[in-house]
């Protein structure tokens, strides 16, 4: 069967579409394929900065280690170590003029890094003051952080703030 010279070019024409479309969807997929690959190759690249940097302060970070290590303090009586923070932060509460209430000890929390020995406190006080508390309490070498922390403005006394705070200790683990 032979096919007429309009026949003939269509064909043409269809196979010349055909063909221009299945290259299409083929270089898009590549030009997705390259895109992804490209992202991966730079993620990793960053990956790769950062280990070189992490490496180059080997030094410092085994430093830091051994300086924490030497510093933090070791959980020696489990029993008498959230009375002693509670003792802690009533002293510093005072010192401060700050009201605690609602004193509620916590259990010893561990995982891998440290040992956390919670107290829940309510607070009472100037925002001055409680600043100056806070400030006081959480310095460095104390290990002593605000694990949880809610402000508010007192609704009877808009000058004084009531706060409430789980407030921990962090041992050696």
């Amino acid at each position: 069967m032979t096919l007429s010279t309009r026949e003939r070019n269509l064909a043409i024409a269809i196979g010349v579409i055909v063909f221009l479309l299945i290259n299409m969807v083929i270089l898009s997929a590549l030009s997705r394929q390259n895109a992804t690959l490209r992202a991966e190759l730079e993620q990793q690249r960053l990956e790769w900065r950062n280990m070189q940097i992490l490496l180059g302060e080997q030094g410092l970070w085994a430093d830091r280690d051994a300086a924490l290590t030497a510093k933090q303090p070791k959980l020696t009586n489990e029993n008498a170590a959230s009375v002693e923070l509670l003792d802690n932060i009533k002293g510093l509460a005072r010192a401060h003029s700050l009201t605690i209430e609602n004193e509620v000890l916590g259990g010893i929390v561990k995982n891998q890094w440290y040992q956390s020995v919670p107290v829940t406190v309510d607070t009472h006080s100037t925002w001055a003051d409680l600043i100056a508390f806070l400030y006081a309490l959480q310095k460095p070498d104390q290990f002593i952080v605000c694990e949880d922390a809610s402000i508010q403005v007192d609704p009877g006394d808009q000058t004084k703030m009531l706060g409430h705070f789980t407030i921990a200790r962090w041992y050696a683990p």
